[in-house]
């Protein structure tokens, strides 16, 4: 005597639609205000000023928060409020993390193939992954961070900035 067992769906299984570009009911998080019309995130790293902080002319750099920008030429530390430069500090040490590059090594033809072709695969699978919605198309995260440091002693501020591979030091007397 043989036993047949059935799968048996539920009703939302049944009614559920189906195929690549379906989701539930409602809004999507895309569509939601805070998310599609919210501000770009920044490619520099935040720095908050607390305190006031004066300079021996006069000038002041009030309290709040702030993007630190390392200029292209890497000299100056540049404090950018709302996309207008608020200061400017000369940079006395500047260091860039070489470890982490990869030291080219010459391939020969066999080994050059196999890598272009898992290059090749391993791309086909994230365009598909990115057009079924699996994972999001954004670029990896970089590490950034700024502080602000007062020496008592010097009677300075250090400024430290981070970002990926680069970081700088400025000072504020």
């Amino acid at each position: 005597m043989a036993i047949y067992l059935a799968h048996v769906k539920t009703v939302s299984e049944l009614l559920a639609p189906r195929g690549p570009n379906t989701y539930n009911a409602g809004i999507r998080d895309s569509d939601k205000g805070y998310i599609r019309y919210a501000h770009a995130s920044s490619k520099f790293p935040n720095l908050m000023v607390v305190n006031p902080i004066y300079d021996n002319d006069g000038n002041v750099i009030l309290p709040g928060y702030y993007e630190l920008v390392l200029s292209e030429d890497r000299t100056m530390l540049l404090l950018v409020q709302s996309d207008q430069i608020v200061a400017t500090f000369p940079v006395f040490k500047l260091e860039e993390d070489r470890s982490k590059e990869q030291v080219a090594q010459p391939m020969d033809k066999k080994s050059e193939r196999a890598f272009d072709k898992a290059q090749a695969k391993q791309a086909a699978k994230r365009k598909k992954m990115i057009k079924e919605g699996k994972i999001p198309d954004s670029p990896p995260e970089i590490y950034m961070n700024a502080t602000i440091q007062h020496d008592e002693e010097g009677g300075y501020f250090l400024i430290k900035y981070e970002r990926d591979k680069i970081r700088a030091w400025g000072a504020i007397k």
